[in-house]
């Protein structure tokens, strides 16, 4: 990815790479990112649920496990060296309150982040704040400069 951005924009070095998702994408944003902080440079996360749970119920295998970050980092050990690399990097984690939202699972998340000492920043929006397109502009506008700095 990063090759194919500095041929694209005739650039050199190393570019940041953000995971960023809304929804079922912020989900898919943040398992990228809390899997792999290797390859990926910081977090934008809108409204995502972040438990298998939501999807498959109590049913759980491997692979299963493997994309719940509610699960897998729940039982990450505090010394894993993950956790030195995402205190490197930014993470923004954002929910409403309003129509069609459900920021437990945002609290759920940063409850798990806070007790493994993972810097993040997780921002609940207000009861007006819905889960949908218009909201996910203005968070995007209000988030990415401190992603940029």
């Amino acid at each position: 990815m990063r090759n194919m951005v500095n041929e694209m924009n005739g650039w050199v070095g190393y570019p940041d790479i953000i995971a960023f998702g809304c929804s079922l994408g912020a989900a898919h944003a943040a398992n990228l990112y809390f899997r792999r902080p290797d390859l990926f440079d910081g977090l934008l996360a809108l409204s995502g649920v972040y438990t298998a749970e939501f999807g498959f119920g109590t049913f759980m295998n491997d692979l299963v496990y493997q994309n719940s970050p509610v699960h897998y980092l729940a039982n990450m050990p505090k010394d894993h060296p993950y956790i030195s690399l995402y205190n490197k990097k930014k993470a923004i984690i954002c929910t409403g309150q309003g129509p069609w939202e459900q920021p437990e699972y945002t609290r759920q998340l940063d409850h798990i982040l806070q007790e493994k000492g993972i810097n993040a920043w997780v921002d609940y929006w207000g009861y007006d704040s819905a889960h949908d397109w218009p909201w996910w502009y203005k968070q995007v506008e209000y988030f990415v400069p401190y992603l940029l700095k």
